[in-house]
């Protein structure tokens, strides 16, 4: 078994206040592990966690951007 991760550990790896990890336990949030009353993370299920909601830029905006040129300095000059 994984060493389970306190909150303060998690908060450093997140880069993220330990109060708002304690936060998210506290609205279901996050996935935790509660032994009596010991609130620990395994790290593993955090990063999956972490991937569920990392957010990706739709196909039809990327091409949406990309298809505008870019703007050159020279075309706003300066008064």
């Amino acid at each position: 078994m994984e060493k389970l991760l306190t909150a303060k550990q998690l908060s450093e790896i997140l880069e993220v206040k330990p109060d708002t990890v304690y936060d998210w336990v506290s609205r279901g949030l996050i996935p935790y592990v509660k032994l009596g009353r010991i609130i620990r993370f395994n790290k593993n299920e955090i990063f999956r966690w972490v991937e569920t909601r990392t957010i990706r830029p739709r196909a039809s905006a990327q091409k949406k951007f990309s298809a505008r040129p870019a703007l050159r300095q020279s075309e706003f000059p300066l008064t």
